[in-house]
């Protein structure tokens, strides 16, 4: 991993793991292979049981970062 995506896994780890370990389905499904504009709208508007994470909880930065991070678990 790169830099950008192991800072990515711990907003990973932070944010996301209990409910989709290791970017699987758990309480929601899987968005790993969402489009990349799916994926970012999902993490800022939630739906279902997911929570939106805003920019006050989720730096744009961050965002990036978790978005570089799932982009490697989907290619591994």
């Amino acid at each position: 991993l790169n830099d950008s995506e192991i800072a990515g896994e711990k907003v990973f780890m932070q944010n996301c793991q209990r409910c989709h370990p290791q970017g699987a389905a758990g309480l929601g499904p899987s968005i790993l292979w969402a489009p990349g504009f799916a994926k970012r709208f999902q993490v800022r508007h939630g739906a279902g049981a997911m929570p939106a994470f805003d920019k006050e909880h989720l730096s744009e930065k961050e965002l990036d970062q978790l978005m570089e991070y799932l982009k490697a678990l989907k290619n591994n």
